[in-house]
């Protein structure tokens, strides 16, 4: 009895946000088994194709070509098993856990914000943010796609870095990173929070979490012969075969990517800033990972949605920060550690304002996604305009290869490794002495032409 008349006092912020993520999510896993079931999509069909080599005896990176690092190959090999080789069933499964770890991110980042902020509306607010790019909830039922992992898991290791666990939130962190690149930001802010919680043996324990993880990937890896080329494909390739691009274009992407929401950008802009001029000292992970995260999106990687969703995990958390100075008074005596102290003196009509203006930017997300209205096409000829044009001397299209959905469907093993033909892949091929037929991908390149 004390539990049950205890937790609706301590979690309404989960009250409300709850049945949100939860009733888009079946929505949006439900449209897609309506209207676009069992189609596949080349990114899903990928891992999970490789996923199920994996267990025919091929090796990622020795038989497959790929930048995206190891986990989710891992994630898909272990769905494949479960699968009993029903490629139907496999693409089930990874439509299912995907969606189930996209919907659970976002209310963890909702009681990160909570836990930063104390407040209620800020961690509605946090995760309703997170909903604004609904392509968070609408392409997770598509299948495995490594940034919905890396998303995941830096969030659970954030959670578990302020619940003084460095090291699992260290090894979290780590899965993270091991799932795409820029995953590698959760690490670092891990590391730094256990040190600035707790002290040098905390920080030292994360270390030991993301080394654990980290050293059985290698070592699988060494042990398969796999280990060179993943280190070129996952590294070398993806810093000098990256896409090229104009400051413009990834600008316009980003605006195409948050839609209405992108009003939202300034509010977090001054949630980072206040998080560094009134609490530095308990929040500085909060804009570090912004700002390492907008140089990803803007000078790294972004090629799509999917490539934002972790700078939109901490978008979501300085809007947190805002609502929350901006609204509420801090007590006097609050905990600096920990700042979870419950807030008594917010104005409510200024919170249910709050929480209804991010809430019609989420319906406005999907009006974006699905309306195409002016403003969008205007930003897609404006997009394509400021695209920086590549004089290569082949395309995804001179190679002798099926659809990624063939080779998927029909298990097929094939005779090369470039097979998925990304245009990462593409220029990698071009800048090395690489080709298109090459059997396996298992040296290190005797050439790269950087210019």
């Amino acid at each position: 009895m004390t539990v049950r008349s205890r937790l609706p006092s301590r979690s309404p912020w989960f009250a409300v946000l709850g049945p949100i993520v939860a009733v888009l999510f079946v929505v949006g896993f439900g449209r897609h088994l309506l209207v676009d079931w069992p189609t596949i999509a080349t990114d899903p069909a990928f891992f999970q194709h490789t996923g199920w080599y994996v267990l025919e005896g091929g090796v990622p990176y020795v038989d497959v070509w790929d930048v995206n690092p190891p986990v989710p190959f891992g994630i898909a090999a272990a769905l494949a098993a479960l699968s009993g080789g029903n490629m139907l069933v496999l693409h089930g499964l990874g439509a299912t856990l995907t969606t189930l770890v996209a919907a659970a991110s976002v209310p963890l980042v909702g009681w990160i914000a909570r836990r930063v902020t104390g407040d209620d509306a800020a961690a509605i607010a946090a995760g309703l943010t997170m909903l604004v790019v609904p392509e968070l909830f609408l392409l997770s039922p598509e299948g495995v796609r490594a940034q919905f992992y890396a998303l995941f898991f830096g969030v659970l290791a954030l959670a578990l870095a302020l619940r003084d666990r460095p090291f699992l939130a260290g090894a979290l962190a780590a899965l993270s990173a091991g799932s795409w690149q820029s995953g590698a930001v959760f690490a670092l802010l891990v590391v730094g929070m256990a040190y600035q919680r707790t002290g040098g043996k905390d920080a030292l324990s994360a270390v030991a979490g993301g080394a654990v993880v980290t050293g059985a990937v290698v070592l699988a890896f060494a042990a398969t012969g796999g280990l060179v080329p993943m280190v070129v494909q996952t590294v070398v390739a993806p810093l000098t075969a990256g896409s090229s691009y104009t400051l413009a274009e990834r600008v316009y992407t980003i605006l195409l990517v948050f839609g209405y929401g992108t009003v939202l950008l300034p509010v977090a802009l001054y949630g980072w800033a206040r998080a560094v001029v009134r609490d530095f000292r308990a929040q500085w992970w909060v804009p570090a990972g912004g700002v390492l995260l907008t140089v990803q999106v803007l000078f790294v990687d972004l090629d799509g949605s999917t490539d934002a969703l972790l700078w939109l995990a901490f978008v979501a958390l300085g809007v947190a920060v805002a609502v929350d100075r901006g609204f509420g008074r801090r007590p006097a005596t609050t905990d600096r550690r920990d700042r979870d102290a419950t807030r008594t003196n917010r104005t409510p009509w200024a919170a249910v304002a709050v929480v209804a203006v991010v809430g019609l930017l989420v319906l406005s997300g999907l009006v974006w996604h699905f309306g195409s209205p002016a403003p969008q096409s205007t930003l897609r000829t404006m997009q394509a305009e400021a695209e920086t044009d590549e004089d290569l001397p082949i395309s995804p299209g001179d190679a002798d290869v099926p659809s990624m959905q063939t080779i998927y469907w029909e298990q097929a093993k094939p005779e090369t490794c470039h097979y998925r033909l990304s245009w990462n892949e593409v220029r990698w091929i071009a800048i090395t002495d690489d080709r298109l037929n090459r059997r396996q991908c298992d040296a290190w390149p005797s050439r790269i032409d950087r210019g």
